[in-house]
């Protein structure tokens, strides 16, 4: 099965596969894209969760939540904001950048970024969620993005979701990706994709479908029936980087332990050394998910204090060519 026929279209921008990599927070940095870079299959991928003030602050050409190889094709930057304030500066310095486009997150549910007003807060702030969209827009000429959650589980939540997606299409937003949970839903309760038609016939643009999306299935289906424009894959993606690959090309076989080595290579070139172990340990929790005793893996690594100790534990244990489970459950992470 593929769904490479189906092209994305944003703005008269045509992604060829209309599949995406979602912005995860301490996933989605440049080593992890790069990764999913070598395998391919995917049409854009997205940064991790951009703070205006780090943007601000970092030398974007080098910082490993920013930069960008030529090989990852379409890049999306991701911001957290929670007003106005300096879009004007975060707008332009990430315009040095040459991004495919930029995505404004108003779904993280993070109990830290509510606190500052961001993410799903933001979403559930009308007048503020105005100023901030007319701000990006206004600063920024390139494709604008968003990605959101439903909303909080209220009685009126329709029509308050609704009333949302008309702020964002009369911002001139060009697409909305819309992960359809409420913003109080952990990730153990299924999204509600029966809910995609509606939105679609709502929104007014371009609709890409993000949750508990994990094979060729899921993506055939939310581009066919639901009419979504396009898929976003996040938390299967970290379990199998070569998934969009499979997707749209089909199965092949994978050396998991190359893999592994591979992706620490490219954190050590990427991280300062102090930086380099949660990373990999973010990593190895989803990795591990392939496996029958991944457990057992995660133990060690999670329990490994310097980064030479959680090399050579996961390395063995990979080396012993564990045995795979049919299906990787995301369930819980």
């Amino acid at each position: 099965m593929t769904i490479r026929a189906n092209n994305l279209i944003i703005a008269g921008n045509v992604i060829d596969i209309p599949l995406l990599l979602a912005p995860m927070a301490g996933v989605t940095h440049s080593a992890f894209r790069r990764l999913v870079a070598d395998f391919g299959g995917y049409g854009a991928l997205f940064t991790e969760m951009l703070s205006a003030p780090a943007v601000l602050r970092e030398n974007l050409a080098v910082s490993p939540f920013t930069r960008r190889r030529t090989a990852e094709g379409a890049v999306f930057y991701q911001l957290a904001l929670v007003d106005s304030e300096n879009i004007g500066p975060v707008m332009d310095k990430l315009a040095t950048l040459n991004p495919y486009g930029i995505d404004i997150n108003l779904g993280c549910a993070a109990p830290e970024i509510r606190k500052r007003g961001g993410g799903t807060e933001l979403f559930e702030d009308r007048d503020r969620l105005q100023a901030v969209l007319a701000a990006a827009r206004s600063r920024w000429e390139g494709l604008l993005t968003v990605k959101c959650r439903l909303g909080r589980r209220v009685p009126d939540w329709q029509e308050r979701f609704d009333d949302r997606l008309r702020i964002i299409r009369e911002a001139g937003v060009d697409a909305v990706t819309v992960h359809p949970r409420f913003a109080e839903d952990k990730l153990t309760r299924k999204a509600q994709w029966s809910l995609f038609p509606g939105i679609v016939a709502e929104a007014g643009l371009p609709v890409i479908a993000n949750g508990d999306i994990v094979s060729a299935h899921e993506a055939k289906a939310l581009t066919g029936e639901s009419r979504c424009s396009g898929c976003m894959i996040g938390r299967m993606a970290a379990v199998k980087p070569w998934i969009f690959r499979e997707i749209s090309r089909g199965p092949e076989a994978v050396d998991y332990r190359e893999i592994w080595n591979r992706f620490y290579g490219y954190v050590a070139e990427d991280f300062p050394p102090e930086k380099r172990i949660g990373r990999l340990k973010q990593f190895t929790a989803y990795f591990a998910c392939n496996f029958f005793f991944g457990h057992e893996l995660y133990r060690q690594v999670q329990g490994s204090k310097d980064c030479a100790t959680l090399r050579d534990r996961a390395d063995r244990f990979l080396a012993g060519s564990p045995a795979l489970v049919k299906e990787p459950s995301v369930t819980g992470i």
